[in-house]
C-alpha cells in the first residue's frame, strides 16, 4: 500500500490551457489561505473577492474556492493542484475546470454614433459597438417603429454599421441600435439623424369657426418642420392681402410644443395661436410660417363666424338653458309684481 504525503493544495488561475508554470498562471490560494495580492482581493459589501473553504469528511478534504463579483477577467482555467512530497512538478495530481463568465451587452459610446447632421441627398453611416460575452449581435431599427429608409425598406437590419444612401428629409429621426447576446438585459442606444431642409408648415385644420362678441376664445394650430430649427411667426392677412405679424399679447397667446402625444418627429413642432374673445375683426385668414437659412414656408388657416360657441371649452348647454330659464322666471316675476301693484293701487 502506498501513502502520499500531501505538502499543500493550490488553486491556480490561467487565462488559457498550457503549462501550469506559465507566466499567466496566478496562484490564488495555498491550503486554507488566500495567496493572491491583497490589492486583487478587496473587500466589498463585507466580503473579499476570493475565499477558500476547507471541509473534511473522514480522510477526504475538500478545498472550495469562492469567487465573488465576477468580471470578464475572471474567466479561464482553474486548476486544483495537489503538491505531493517526493514528486516532480509535472507529476503532481491536478484537475482543471473551465469557467465562462457571461456578461450582458454594454454599448461603447466612443465607438457609437450619437448625433449626425447631413444634407438632403447625402450618404450617411451610423455606427454601433458593444462589449459583452459572448460578443453581442447588433441590430438597427427605427425608434418610431417605421421601416428603415430606402433601399433597405425593412423593419430591422443586422450589422454594426447602418449604411443609408441618398438621404431625404423624411428619413430624419431616431435610429436605435440594439445589442443582444442572449444574456439579459440587451443594451440599446439611440442615434439621432438631423437633415438640413427648408421648413414646411401644415395646418392641423384648414378652417376654424367661433361665435363673436361672447367672450369665446379659439385656438388654431399648425405643425412646422425644418432644420436648422426654424423661426416661427403667426400672421393675420389684412384687407389688402398683406401678412401682419402677430405678437404674444393680451389679445393673442402663442405656444410652441416640442411634443404632442406620438405625432411629432425629429425637427418638428406643434405651433398654436389662441385668439382671445373673438371679435368680428378677427375673422379671416392666418399664416403659420417657419423660416431658416434653407428658406421659408407657410400654412394657411381660415377663421369664420358661427352662431354658437365652438370647441372643447364652450359652456355646457344645460347651463345656458338654466341661465335663460332664470332670466325668464325673473321677467315673469317682475310682470306679476307690476300687475299686483296696479290692482292694489286701484
Amino acid at each position: 500500500m502506498f501513502f502520499f504525503v500531501v505538502v499543500q493544495v493550490n488553486w491556480i488561475h490561467r487565462t488559457s490551457y498550457g503549462s501550469i508554470g506559465q507566466a499567466s498562471g496566478t496562484i490564488i490560494s495555498v491550503d486554507n489561505k488566500i495567496h493572491i495580492d491583497e490589492s486583487l482581493n478587496r473587500v466589498q459589501d463585507g466580503n473579499h473577492k476570493y475565499d477558500i473553504v476547507v471541509t473534511s469528511s473522514g480522510e477526504t478534504n475538500t478545498y472550495m474556492l469562492i469567487i465573488r463579483r465576477l468580471e470578464l477577467k475572471d474567466a479561464g482555467i482553474y486548476t486544483c493542484k495537489v503538491l505531493v512530497q517526493g514528486q516532480s512538478q509535472d507529476t503532481h495530481p491536478s484537475k482543471d475546470g473551465k469557467m465562462v463568465v457571461l456578461l450582458p451587452p454594454t454599448i461603447i459610446p466612443g465607438r457609437t454614433t450619437h448625433v449626425r447632421t447631413v444634407q438632403e441627398g447625402d450618404d450617411v453611416h451610423l455606427e454601433c459597438d458593444a462589449d459583452g460575452y459572448p460578443k453581442p449581435n447588433i441590430t438597427w431599427v427605427r425608434a418610431n417603429g417605421r421601416p428603415l429608409p430606402h433601399p433597405i425598406n425593412k423593419f430591422s437590419q443586422k450589422g454594426s454599421i447602418l449604411n443609408l444612401t441618398n438621404i431625404a428629409r423624411d428619413d430624419r429621426g431616431v435610429f436605435r441600435c440594439i445589442a443582444d447576446n442572449a444574456v439579459r438585459p440587451p443594451a440599446t442606444y439611440d442615434a439621432t439623424l438631423y437633415i438640413n431642409f427648408q421648413p414646411h408648415a401644415r395646418p392641423v385644420q384648414t378652417t376654424y369657426g367661433q361665435a363673436e362678441n361672447r367672450m369665446y376664445d379659439i385656438t388654431i394650430e399648425c405643425i412646422v418642420s425644418g432644420y436648422p430649427f426654424p423661426d416661427l411667426t403667426w400672421y393675420q392677412i389684412d384687407k389688402k392681402n398683406n401678412p401682419v405679424p402677430i405678437k404674444d399679447d393680451e389679445k393673442h397667446t402663442i405656444h410652441v410644443l416640442l411634443s404632442h402625444g406620438q405625432t411629432l418627429s425629429v425637427a418638428e413642432v406643434w405651433y398654436q395661436l389662441t385668439i382671445i374673445n373673438v371679435q368680428s375683426n378677427d375673422y379671416g385668414y392666418y399664416w403659420c410660417e417657419g423660416r431658416n437659412r434653407m428658406g421659408s414656408h407657410h400654412g394657411l388657416v381660415q377663421l369664420y363666424k358661427t352662431p354658437e360657441c365652438q370647441g372643447a371649452n364652450c359652456p355646457p348647454e344645460a347651463s345656458i338653458v338654466n341661465s335663460v330659464s332664470i332670466v325668464s322666471a325673473s321677467l315673469v316675476s317682475i310682470v306679476i309684481s307690476l300687475v299686483l301693484s296696479q290692482v292694489l293701487h286701484h
